[in-house]
């Protein structure tokens, strides 16, 4: 009776830490707007995140966002002295989106492919998302709230996925209302 106690104890352990083939691990922690410098946009992790941003749908350049994820992985290579190698290095290849025009329509499962750095165990990074380059955004306009979550691969191979966040985006037709680097 003890066996059957410890498989099921074993079993919800396991189920808590991925939910929806996310991994609890990888933790979106905040949305930030990019800083213009020269002729180019840097996105700091360490920037404050804005409640919302304003975005012009006439002069869209793609409405790009700094989404910095916190990787939680533990660095196994001080665990393992000979092989000295760890896995657990996130790379982030696309953004799975929903885009919900409040009052209105919800567009579901939009891939965005991303660009950015690979995230370190234990580190947090950038990872750039235009949000709205996609065709299927172009027209869209009000209040729009984005929940996604970013899909990559560990060093291993492992398909992984990073909590799910929410965003807001509010559109505006006047020329120069969205900022620099958006």
């Amino acid at each position: 009776m003890k066996t059957r106690w410890f498989i099921l104890l074993a079993a919800v352990a396991a189920a808590s830490c991925k939910i929806n083939n996310r991994n609890t691990a990888l933790v979106v922690t905040k949305v930030v707007l990019g800083t213009l410098s020269g002729t180019s946009c840097s996105y700091d992790p360490g920037t404050d995140e804005t409640d919302f941003a304003h975005i012009d749908p006439a002069a869209n350049n793609g409405g790009t966002m700094g989404v910095v994820v916190q990787n939680q992985l533990t660095n196994v290579s001080t665990l393992n002295p000979q092989l000295r190698t760890s896995s657990a290095t996130f790379h982030p290849h696309q953004v799975v989106a929903d885009y919900e025009i409040i009052g209105g329509a919800t567009t579901r499962g939009v891939i965005v492919p991303v660009s950015g750095t690979q995230i370190q165990p234990g580190a947090t990074g950038a990872v750039l998302v235009p949000f709205f380059s996609p065709a299927v955004t172009a027209t869209m306009s009000g209040t729009i709230r984005v929940t996604f979550h970013i899909e990559g691969k560990l060093d291993d191979g492992s398909v992984v996925q990073t909590s799910e966040h929410e965003y807001i985006f509010v559109t505006c037709a006047t020329a120069g209302c969205s900022a620099a680097c958006l």
